[in-house]
């Protein structure tokens, strides 16, 4: 977006001093400006993955009545335009709107305490969120609805999209393992329909969250709340765990998981379906980018990454299922 139609929109809001736009980290789906107006910071935020005034509206909701509720963490507070509405539009119709600025830092997978917060800060996130009376209906379709919410793209597109590229064809083989991944997938669901239900997250990882030294303070971007087992919201904020070598991911995931058991349990039945869960989560990720490249908005290189991170998350939590839920037991229950 270009400066123009970025200022055009910060002008929609009153400040009590001149604003100017200064550095700040941006978004993997939208475009983010950090704003300055004399002592005060906010974050203009401007939707590129939808224009569905529903979402923001319901993501608003949630903020507000989560900052009500001061549950242990910050959360943005949405600021209202000259026209009394948390919403702006944008000349070209996109959505965009204004949060006070959580000053802070971006987390890390590499501190140690960041890891044990993030899992602490999960279970806050649930525990406040079970508490949550919204007479909203979610927008976004549980995690274990994947074949419905992807089914044209499961069945009559993945096959074709995986074909229409040198790096994707390179790549044949572990696409193969991903689409058997997602046919062993669908006997496995009823299980999870029949788990805890209630609101999360759903999007809950480090650049979701701010650092105040080695404690999460705050979580941002409540796009995709809705409706869904309980267990993922522990589950989302595991994947960036996957990474690097076996001992790593396993000191991070216990990290995580005693974060996460110090302040919240699970019911063994949640407990016993997590690497399901993982693997269930890491393949909608996939299917949510390969969705936005057929529709032209993420390029080869980034699907080709997540062919490679779909296949390798998958292949390693099958391989190591049994010392996962050891691991999950010991820590969860």
């Amino acid at each position: 977006m270009k400066d123009i139609e970025i200022a055009a929109l910060i002008e929609q809001y009153r400040f009590d001093a001149d604003w100017k736009v200064v550095p700040g980290d941006s978004g993997m789906n939208n475009t983010t400006r950090m704003i300055k107006a004399g002592d005060d910071r906010y974050v203009l935020r401007v939707y590129n993955n939808h224009r569905d005034k529903d979402i923001v509206t319901l993501e608003h909701h949630v903020l507000f009545v989560l900052y009500r509720q001061q549950p242990g963490f910050k959360v943005p507070v949405p600021v209202e335009n000259r026209s009394g509405d948390t919403i702006s539009f944008a000349q070209d119709g996109a959505l965009a709107a204004l949060y006070r600025y959580i000053p802070g830092e971006r987390p890390t997978v590499h501190k140690k305490a960041h890891i044990r917060s993030l899992g602490q800060t999960a279970a806050r996130v649930s525990k406040a969120l079970r508490g949550m009376t919204i007479s909203h209906k979610p927008i976004y379709d549980p995690y274990y609805l994947l074949e419905e919410t992807y089914s044209t793209l499961i069945q009559n597109e993945l096959s074709a999209i995986m074909q229409s590229s040198e790096p994707f064809i390179s790549k044949a083989d572990k696409a193969a393992v991903i689409v058997n991944q997602l046919k062993k997938l669908s006997g496995s669901l009823q299980a999870v329909k029949e788990l805890p239900h209630q609101w999360i997250h759903g999007d809950l990882n480090f650049s979701n969250t701010v650092a105040d030294g080695e404690s999460i303070i705050g979580v941002l971007d409540f796009e995709f709340c809705t409706i869904d087992v309980r267990a993922m919201e522990l589950v989302v904020a595991q994947i960036d765990f996957f990474n690097g070598e076996d001992n790593e991911i396993w000191e991070r995931l216990r990290l995580f998981c005693q974060g996460y058991g110090g302040i919240g349990k699970l019911a063994p039945e949640e407990v016993e379906v997590l690497p399901l869960l993982i693997k269930l989560r890491i393949l909608d990720v996939f299917l949510h980018f390969t969705g936005r490249y057929k529709e032209g908005l993420d390029n080869t290189a980034l699907i080709a990454g997540f062919i490679d991170q779909t296949h390798r998350i998958c292949e390693w939590v099958d391989r190591n299922e049994e010392q996962l839920l050891s691991l999950f037991r010991h820590e969860l229950l």
